[in-house]
């Protein structure tokens, strides 16, 4: 288990089903029409894993890969593949988390990818977060698909990324504890904008390690994931142009060459590029970024208010 020998390859296709088996048993396309040879390979522990499951990891894994590939302007390899291993117990999750990696965890950090041995670590989450479990894997998912396209990129992109496209799609939308979660978020963000609680937005894109979200957030490290999300949004959904010049910051020349030279010198080649190219640098794109949170808080709270109304 430590060496990661225990991965299976999926298959998915027909009617939402999916299957895994060892990487022994060769997969022959003509003795599974209609099936596809997926993107995940699964290591489970006192876990179930159903052909629904497999499913729509696979699933879900394909359309971020393209996503991806739009938005960033990059392939993946040809032979890439996203590796997940999920606990049944927290206890094993911590346990693994521990000696594997040398990593304390805690039951708020729900799945973690590790650069260096290309695997997603998590566990089936709390009773009453089950439903976190798939947004789980897929936003470390993405974490898997920037680093094979990418390696080294600033680290609120890294994050802000993989929870607005991990969380993107339509068919995700569709659960009540996602689509809520994401209101709320919108909410938080405005009340902290209200009262004057938001990050300059050039220093929180120099930020490169939790610690400074630490500091910055007073100990509730959510609220960086929480900021970056909100400003991939922004290049998201604001402008076609934005989504572009997104991508084309991210390929700058200066921003690839700066990737593995530490002490923030990647955040800051980040910054750079949007000065020199986005109308205004990052002062503009702040006002621009406040305003979309108070739109989009607006929003939120009238679906929030549907919702509450529903449960009575």
């Amino acid at each position: 288990m430590l060496r990661g020998e225990d991965f299976q390859t999926s298959i998915f296709g027909g009617r939402s089903q999916g299957y895994a088996f060892p990487k022994t048993q060769r997969w022959d396309p003509k003795r599974a029409p209609g099936f596809a040879l997926g993107y995940a390979e699964f290591a489970v522990h006192d876990y179930e894993l159903t052909p629904a499951m497999i499913y729509t990891v696979n699933f879900g894994l394909a359309n971020l890969v393209r996503s991806h590939q739009t938005v960033f302007q990059r392939n993946v390899e040809r032979d890439f593949r996203v590796r997940f291993r999920i606990f049944g117990k927290y206890e094993d999750y911590e346990e693994y988390s521990l000696k594997k990696y040398r990593k304390e965890i805690s039951p708020n950090l729900l799945g973690f990818f590790s650069p260096a041995t290309k695997e997603i670590v998590t566990w089936r989450q709390r009773p009453s977060m089950s439903w976190r479990l798939v947004p789980t894997l897929l936003h470390e998912g993405c974490h898997a698909i920037m680093d094979d396209m990418f390696g080294e990129l600033p680290f609120w992109m890294i994050e802000g990324s993989a929870d607005w496209l991990g969380e993107a799609p339509a068919w995700m939308q569709k659960a009540d504890g996602l689509r809520n979660d994401q209101h709320a978020r919108w909410v938080r963000l405005n009340r902290m904008r209200q009262n004057g609680d938001l990050p300059n937005l050039k220093t929180y894109l120099l930020s490169h390690e939790y610690e400074h979200w630490d500091q910055m957030f007073d100990g509730n490290i959510g609220m960086g994931y929480d900021i970056g999300w909100s400003v991939f949004d922004f290049f998201m959904k604001t402008h076609p142009q934005a989504m572009k010049f997104l991508g084309a910051v991210v390929n700058d020349r200066a921003v690839l060459s700066a990737r593995g030279r530490g002490n923030g010198r990647l955040e800051a080649a980040f910054e750079q590029a949007i000065n020199r190219n986005w109308q205004g640098g990052t002062a503009l794109l702040e006002k621009g970024w406040h305003s979309w949170i108070k739109i989009k808080a607006a929003e939120a709270e009238k679906e929030l208010l549907k919702a509450r109304q529903k449960q009575r």
